[in-house]
């Protein structure tokens, strides 16, 4: 099998009807629809056991304890048979000949003998709002290979984009997980993969996304509040990679903030840091945030 497409799911059944018709559509039919309900209390169950008995999709329907997306990304990873891995949520959707294209590109990637293709983790493309503007900038060239760290951090581009991955890639990075929290943003899984492969990208426009009200990028700074260990350790492990010298202040004087939100005493935030120097340095700044979240 070519592809797993994966979809983490919250009460989410309307969208998963419109997901289901882009899927149905699409070019390339070689792929399993991997579904991880993550405990919703609508018809969810319902909704995909009709599609299952239309039997024109390869479905596999999992139902868990809601736990966030975090827990059911690592459950939907470890499932996952196809060669390559996508996550496509709920309110997402590919253009009708995606699946196609991405084949296209990555069997292009394959036969160069410029790269070594051990060290390419996936593929990354654009992604358009539903009237077909992308969703923040290009990547500096059509194609091209970079870190996913550096494409952000480096080349500057804004804005959530598609992603592809070996499926044998992703499966050695899990999410981490912390007891009540139910958030880890997505970039701590990225960023770790960054320190040893690439990624191939194109200026593409494959992935369609539609942002709801109530999902996770709304009120985004609030839900990283209430999340603040994973938050803590995305800033912290940031430190590993290569930033200006500001950057790297004003990182450490994040990962102060969420620290201290964790309710870390400063003996843990000091020890376990990986940039002490810009620890020491961003202090004052670090302080200065958690008066401001004290406060609020």
């Amino acid at each position: 099998m070519k592809f797993t497409i994966f979809t983490p799911t919250y009460n989410r059944e309307n969208l998963l009807k419109k997901l289901y018709e882009s899927l149905k559509k699409q070019t390339f039919k070689d792929f399993e629809w991997v579904i991880v309900d993550d405990g919703s209390t609508d018809n969810t169950g319902k909704i995909v056991e009709e599609f299952q008995r239309e039997k024109i999709l390869d479905i596999k329907y999992f139902y868990k304890e809601n736990g966030g997306k975090q827990r059911a990304y690592n459950f939907g990873v470890e499932k996952a048979q196809g060669e390559l891995f996508v996550c496509l949520d709920s309110d997402d959707e590919y253009v009708e000949n995606g699946l196609e294209k991405i084949l296209e590109y990555w069997e292009e990637l394959k036969k160069s003998e410029k790269i070594n293709f051990d060290k390419i983790a996936g593929m990354g493309y654009l992604s358009v709002y539903p009237d077909g503007k992308i969703i923040g900038t290009k990547f500096p060239e059509n194609k091209m290979i970079a870190s996913q760290f550096d494409i952000y951090n480096k080349f500057g581009v804004k804005g959530d984009k598609g992603l592809m991955f070996k499926t044998e890639v992703i499966k050695k990075y899990p999410f981490p997980v912390f007891e009540g929290e139910k958030f880890t943003t997505e970039a701590v899984v990225y960023n770790r993969i960054s320190e040893r492969y690439k990624m191939f990208y194109v200026n593409e426009k494959i992935e369609i996304k539609e942002y709801q009200n109530d999902g996770l990028t709304s009120k985004y700074n609030d839900l990283l509040l209430r999340n603040p260990r994973g938050q803590a350790l995305y800033h912290n492990e940031r430190n590993r990679h290569k930033m200006s010298f500001k950057e790297k202040i004003l990182n450490n004087a994040v990962y102060y903030k969420f620290c201290k939100v964790a309710g870390y005493n400063f003996s843990k935030i000091w020890k376990e840091n990986e940039a002490k120097i810009f620890l020491f340095l961003a202090l004052p700044i670090g302080i200065y945030m958690v008066s401001k979240v004290t406060r609020k």
